[in-house]
């Protein structure tokens, strides 16, 4: 019988992802955009015709769907066409005091802060920032504890997490996380067997 699989789904970009602005961290006063411009609206109708059907499984009901607590993250599904249940363990990378800062303005300032975030899986970003081994933790933590009898999941959220899950797949080293580059609607396989959890190509 064929085990789980899981399509991870990297969100749309908005505005605020194009101009380089770290994301805030969801809930409070910290209130992130989920107004798409058309640029946006256009890559998701193109996407929901590519994909959705695709996720069905052969009874064609639709698949369980799930998303990250981020604004953009829920309303990327939305878009996309998925009633999606939210689940903290899908949500972004924490940023610390960069959450809401340009990347360029943290470089300038802050330069060997930025080049560790972006070498070190171990480095935090100031201010409770989450170190990307803390995301790969809870992310593969997240995968391993789907339950067997869940075939399909489709679940929408960040780059650093399918980066994480990728990797928890592998079982390979977290360093290796600098090599991969998830662009805004990227798709990504992981399927489960008796010997763990493999990366699958998508479907073309």
């Amino acid at each position: 019988m064929p085990g789980t699989t899981v399509w991870l789904v990297c969100h749309a970009a908005n505005a605020a992802l194009r101009a380089g602005t770290f994301p805030r961290t969801p809930g409070g006063d910290n209130r992130e955009e989920e107004a798409f411009d058309a640029r946006a609206i256009e890559a998701i109708e193109a996407w929901r015709a590519r994909w959705q059907a695709r996720f069905a499984g052969a009874d064609g009901q639709a698949p369980r769907a799930l998303t990250s607590p981020a604004a953009i993250a829920r309303a990327s599904a939305q878009a996309a066409g998925f009633a999606a249940e939210r689940v903290d363990a899908l949500a972004d990378a924490a940023y610390g005091v960069w959450q809401g800062l340009r990347l360029a303005n943290v470089a300038r300032e802050q330069p060997d802060a930025l080049a560790a975030w972006t070498r070190d899986p171990a480095f935090r970003p100031p201010g409770g920032g989450e170190s990307f081994d803390g995301v790969r933790s809870r992310v593969g933590a997240w995968l391993d504890a789907l339950p067997e009898a869940e075939k399909t999941v489709v679940a929408f959220t960040h780059a650093p997490v399918i980066r994480a899950a990728i990797l928890h797949a592998l079982s390979a080293p977290s360093a290796s996380f600098r090599h991969l580059e998830i662009a805004p609607l990227a798709v990504t396989a992981l399927r489960r067997s008796a010997q763990g959890w493999a990366w699958i190509a998508a479907l073309p």
